[in-house]
């Protein structure tokens, strides 16, 4: 704990000795406390602008007369006490709280907060983002694929876009689609029907095939057909079992067809007795198409109808089929044709050889002793596994495996239909969802009450907290033997992921979101101005931030560093940027800085350049930046009818500097409320320009000044008196990481009694040193994290 913290401990347990010594619970302590402590403090400090009489903001702390009052107004004290603790109030003007009388009224929040029953927040289920979707896709079939281009680029964590719309459901077939090609390689094209089996048409009629039949016999036009789907460009032969009952000089006709292509024409001349084969070779592409065996020249003009057809049925030959002079004399014995084909077999080109993931997916195949339906089971049932996180459930691979029969039905090869199977995976929302396991840990809890997540669920949420993709077989393994509750084992856990390259996500996830730097790539810089700002120099930019991240969070180092540090990772193509010499490579490289301006969040790169404009600097900005991103105090938007500063240059202001400028703005009474403290943090950063080199003077020319003052007389002239004044608010920043930490951990705002494991979290990690690996692991353990509201 800090000693800010020990201190309004102390005067809080001390104010409580004094009260009368009953027994009191811990609401009646925080009613105590504020009629006998934090009212007194109000009334003297904050009535004068906030009270019976006057009330800015329509804030009149005179409604709240009583401890029981008080505690009705639990969002009016968050919101109060923060600006409060932040110095923002009481103004400058009037008499300033000292630091004890504001960690005093911390500590009443803290407990205030206390009075919560324990929530872990509502259950969200959450989509894949972008990234998450191509690392699970990546470590589900052991391929880096570089998938899902098509897909919403969106981050992790609170505020991220839930919804699947069907344009994106679309995209997710697609890419499914695309996966499965190119990992599975098609079977060699072996078919065979039954020509009973296929579809006809006979002399215009159309008849159905039959399961069980075998042969088809025409007397007159007709054709069998079916729909084939070809799984590879190439050649394939045709192998077609006929025979023939001749009629004239002409033997019988046989065309194959494809769509409305005929690409072959047999000639059948076998007699019914002893029916053979025909072949023929074509080049077909890949895709589904319509193939037809079709009888060319059927029967005669002139003969006489067959005894099983109708004349009404009977049809003339088409034109260049069967000729006048083909025909036999009337009576003759031969004087109709007929043709009988008993059976079709396709094969295609030669199949290409499995790919790696194939052979690791197809781990049974049908034969003898195993079904086609076993087969299957036995491919998807430990995919599943994998891509649901988790067991199936008997009724997910029953579904699955009706997807299957569906395919099988159609005739589609083993792996064709297996391919169709796994897309049904793919698609599921058990995969594009982190679904909760509601089946056995809410059984017996009614809707809305707290349980305790799942093994399996708890090894998901560690895995795409710290990796951002799926768990992997050692978290399986444990969530399978239930061991990840034993906190020790979840901890050892916990260290293994963060150890783990894949561990980047969470850089990348959170530190790059959180600190605006995940755009950098594709910002608007004004090339002529800075001709540096090439896009490795970005690359190397990002990188710095992302590296530095990660080794304080391997390396057990103190969170205090992105606020004040002696050193900085850089490669050749930054070091430029900080004018040190002897740094060679594209790779990061830990080096101790001299120049105490240097070092921390602020004075990076790519922070400086993601809080400027394309072609200046903009104090704005930085102080904007400072303020929302390190301490969570979002000032409110900027009035309407306001002109921005970028609307000001007239010709009065032509001789201004950028500094001149902005104080002019703030002379606006709409603005200055916010400006005076936004500004003179930004100022404190014009030492460095638009991508982060320091300088002497500013874009307009003039001298930097870099002197300001905040809140409390705090008073700087340089980037380096500026973090020391940041490192005075380290509580607040350490409050406000582990908020967006957890927050970006659970997925979700965070609201009720977060707020008290927010508290929980950060007096632990003062405790513990200020490490980044013992608040992940704290996160990781958290009430949240660890339990949920039960959905049935």
């Amino acid at each position: 704990m800090t000693p800010a913290l020990l201190l309004g401990g102390l005067l809080l347990a001390g104010l409580m000795q004094a009260l009368p010594a009953t027994e009191q619970s811990p609401e009646q302590q925080v009613r105590s406390t504020y009629e006998h402590a934090i009212r007194p403090l109000l009334e003297s400090h904050c009535g004068k602008c906030h009270g019976a009489d006057k009330h800015k903001g329509d804030v009149d702390f005179s409604n709240y007369r009583n401890g029981r009052e008080a505690l009705a107004a639990r969002e009016l004290w968050e919101k109060a006490l923060s600006q409060i603790t932040a110095q923002e109030m009481p103004p400058e003007k009037e008499p300033q709280l000292s630091d004890e009388e504001r960690q005093t009224m911390a500590g009443w929040l803290r407990g205030l907060r206390r009075l919560q029953n324990p929530d872990p927040g509502a259950t969200v289920i959450r989509r894949l983002s972008r990234g998450e979707y191509e690392r699970t896709v990546r470590d589900l079939f052991g391929v880096d694929l570089g998938i899902g281009a098509e897909l919403p680029i969106d981050s992790p964590g609170e505020g991220f876009d839930n919804s699947i719309s069907p344009l994106l459901m679309e995209k997710y077939l697609l890419a499914a689609d695309d996966i499965l090609d190119r990992l599975i390689m098609p079977e060699q094209m072996n078919r065979h029907y039954s020509a009973g089996q296929l579809d006809a048409i006979k002399s215009g009629v159309a008849e159905a095939g039959v399961p069980d039949a075998k042969e088809r016999r025409f007397i007159g036009a007709g054709e069998v057909s079916t729909l084939v789907d070809v799984p590879s460009e190439g050649n394939y032969t045709i192998h077609v079992r006929a025979a023939a009952e001749q009629a004239g000089t002409d033997p019988v006709r046989l065309g194959i067809r494809f769509d409305n292509r005929v690409v072959a024409e047999l000639r059948i001349v076998a007699r019914p007795k002893y029916p053979a084969v025909y072949s023929c070779t074509t080049q077909l592409v890949a895709g589904r198409t319509r193939f037809a065996l079709v009888f060319m020249n059927p029967q005669l003009a002139d003969a006489a109808p067959a005894k099983n057809d109708s004349p009404a049925k009977a049809k003339p030959p088409a034109a260049g089929q069967a000729k006048p002079s083909d025909a036999a004399k009337p009576g003759s014995d031969a004087a109709v044709r007929a043709l009988i084909i008993d059976a079709i077999d396709i094969s295609g080109p030669p199949a290409k050889s499995p790919s790696d993931a194939q052979r690791r997916l197809f781990i049974a195949a049908p034969g003898k002793d195993l079904a086609k339906s076993d087969a299957a089971k036995a491919i998807v049932t430990p995919f599943a596994y994998r891509a649901f996180r988790r067991p199936p459930y008997p009724e997910e691979i029953d579904g699955l495996l009706k997807i299957f029969a569906l395919a099988d039905a159609q005739d589609e090869d083993f792996t064709a239909a297996v391919k169709l199977m796994l897309k049904g995976v793919l698609v599921s929302p058990q995969f594009l969802y982190r679904t909760p396991d509601d089946h056995d840990a809410s059984a017996s809890a009614s809707a809305g009450s707290a349980v305790a997540v799942s093994d399996y669920e708890l090894a998901t949420r560690l895995s795409y907290f710290l990796w951002g993709t799926m768990p992997d077989e050692e978290l399986l393994q444990l969530a399978k033997e239930g061991k990840l509750r034993n906190p020790e084992v979840r901890a050892a856990q916990v260290r293994r992921l963060m150890m783990d390259p894949r561990a980047r996500a969470l850089s990348e996830g959170f530190a790059g979101s959180w600190l605006g730097i995940d755009h950098l790539a594709t910002a608007v810089v004004d090339e002529k101005r800075f001709p540096q700002a090439t896009k490795e120099m970005r690359a190397a930019m990002y990188e710095e931030v992302m590296v530095f991240f990660e080794s304080l969070m391997r390396e057990g180092g103190s969170v205090l560093d992105m606020l004040d540090c002696n050193y900085a990772y850089m490669n050749a193509l930054t070091a430029k940027l900080y004018e040190v010499d002897g740094v060679k490579g594209g790779k990061m490289q830990k080096v101790q800085l001299s120049d105490a301006n240097r070092g921390s969040l602020i004075a990076m790169p790519a922070v400086l350049m993601a809080t400027s404009r394309s072609d200046r600097t903009s104090p704005v900005k930085r102080g904007k930046w400072v303020l929302e991103t390190l301490f969570d105090a979002s000032p409110p938007p900027p009035p309407p009818n306001v002109a921005g500063l970028d609307k000001q240059d007239v010709p009065e202001n032509a001789a201004l500097t950028l500094r001149q400028k902005t104080e002019r703005h703030r002379t606006d009474p709409a603005c200055a409320a916010c400006h005076r403290i936004m500004d003179p943090i930004g100022f404190g950063l014009e030492n460095f320009d638009a991508i982060g080199r320091w300088r002497l003077k500013d874009d307009t020319g003039g001298m930097v000044d870099a002197q300001g003052e905040l809140p409390g007389k705090r008073r700087f002239g340089s980037p380096a008196d500026l973090k020391r004044i940041l490192i005075g608010r380290k509580d607040e920043f350490v409050r406000m990481l582990c908020a967006r930490l957890l927050a970006y951990a659970l997925g979700r705002h965070l609201s009720g009694y977060d707020e008290v494991v927010v508290d929980e979290l950060a007096g632990a990690v003062a405790q513990g040193g200020y490490q980044l690996d013992g608040l992940i692991v704290r996160i990781a353990s958290s009430y949240p994290f660890l339990n949920r509201r039960a959905l049935h």
